[in-house]
């Protein structure tokens, strides 16, 4: 079979849809990626012979239209940078996608995340392939999930309102899309569509923090678990271990709070760091930060140690805690590390995980631009209490592997066709 990769996003949208397509090679089948151009030498390096398709997440995560206009506290900046953010690139996208598909028939699944699914969908329709989308948490609307405080009702309107602001959203970029590969407009949600069409929607996040929603959605959604690629191809990519300089502060002391934001565009770095640097010290704790995308490139105490990315594999567990945004990637090795969370979110999927997070008894969570030195001192002194951390000891070993997760979600892409 042959599978096309069409995948949008920073690092941590692409990353766990690269173990899938890695795994589906090791098991015959012909892969073609596409990433977002600055993701191509970290496909590369994992041996992917990747393309370039659509815009560059990084210049887009920096740009005014997501650190200023999209944080913009009146209402319809606020929502017009939604919009153009919702159907960023995608003229771009269709077109490199398109060139990387082929004709009808050159193709028997195509594949995308929840960014840019819309294009890879039209593009499957017009090529007669099977589609299938890599979800990394709850996008769908459902009674098990819950993205607001209230009772069932409540929930259900929010997620109706969410479901249709989307389809607002992003309808007339979508059908411009579909107009460009010469497929008649559409007249109902994605979600909809991809229902009535038997597409799989692969669920790449663990069943254990959302209980009741895989018998609620079915076969069409199965759920694989959190991806991650196998050590030999972290080994390729250079990212395993600890070098010795950080393993001999690591060892020194107690064990430190891992601070990490990610792909995240930290508005303040120095404050960030100050802040830190002042609530692990009213607490009498070590402060391990790294500094994802951003620059850090400040003066710290003694008790505060400033790095770039870290294998989270090997730091984590040697960790008290951690404070994250709350990406799917991120909360799924802190899980794995069985250290409790502090989740400072953004947008979009974050604030889901962190009250996930807080259900599940394993932290808390913050809108990050109110996480100052206080509230993350209180948060830190929560998820610290003794039935936290054990709580989140005994998750860890009940989560599926990522050997396990990668390989349910091969076969169910194989089943997408």
């Amino acid at each position: 079979m042959r599978f096309v990769f069409g995948l949008m996003g920073s690092r941590g949208d692409v990353q766990p849809a690269l173990a899938v397509a890695l795994e589906l090679r090791r098991r015959g089948h012909e892969v073609t990626v596409g990433v977002a151009p600055n993701l191509v030498p970290l496909a590369a390096r994992l041996g992917l012979d990747p393309h370039a398709v659509g815009p560059d997440s990084g210049a887009l995560l920096a740009s005014p239209l997501v650190r200023e206009e999209m944080r913009s506290v009146n209402p319809r900046t606020r929502i017009r940078a939604v919009r153009a953010v919702s159907a960023h690139g995608w003229d771009d996208f269709r077109a490199d996608l398109v060139a990387l598909a082929g004709e009808r028939g050159s193709a028997d699944v195509v594949v995308a995340g929840l960014l840019g699914q819309e294009v890879g969908s039209a593009l499957a329709e017009r090529i007669g392939a099977g589609f299938a989308a890599l979800h990394y948490f709850p996008v769908r609307a459902n009674r098990s999930v819950k993205v607001v405080p209230g009772p069932e009702a409540v929930q259900q309107r929010a997620w109706d309102v969410g479901m249709r602001m989307r389809w607002e959203l992003t309808r007339e970029a979508e059908n411009a899309q579909r107009a460009a590969l010469g497929l008649a407009p559409a007249r109902t949600r994605l979600q909809t569509r991809l229902r009535e069409r038997g597409a799989v929607e692969v669920q790449a996040y663990d069943p254990l923090l959302v209980p009741g929603l895989p018998q609620e959605w079915g076969i069409q959604s199965p759920f694989a678990g959190f991806l991650a690629l196998a050590e030999a191809d972290r080994l390729r990519l250079g990212e395993t271990g600890v070098s010795d300089d950080l393993g001999d502060w690591l060892a020194a002391g107690y064990p430190p709070v891992y601070v990490g934001f990610g792909s995240m565009p930290v508005a303040d770095p120095a404050r960030l760091v100050a802040d830190v640097a002042a609530a692990t010290a009213d607490l009498g704790l070590r402060a391990l930060v790294s500094s994802g995308w951003n620059s850090f490139e400040v003066a710290v105490p003694d008790h505060v140690r400033l790095v770039g990315a870290v294998d989270h594999a090997a730091v984590l567990p040697r960790c008290v805690a951690a404070v994250h945004h709350g990406g799917a990637g991120t909360t799924a090795a802190v899980l794995r590390a069985g250290v409790p969370s502090v989740v400072g979110w953004y947008s979009a999927d974050q604030p889901v995980w962190g009250r996930l997070l807080g259900d599940l008894g394993v932290g808390t969570s913050v809108r990050a631009s109110r996480l100052d030195r206080d509230r993350l001192r209180e948060a830190l002194r929560a998820v610290l209490m003794p039935d936290v951390r054990e709580r989140a000891a005994e998750v860890a070993p009940l989560l599926v592997t990522p050997e396990v997760a990668v390989a349910r979600a091969a076969d169910a892409l194989e089943r997408a066709c």
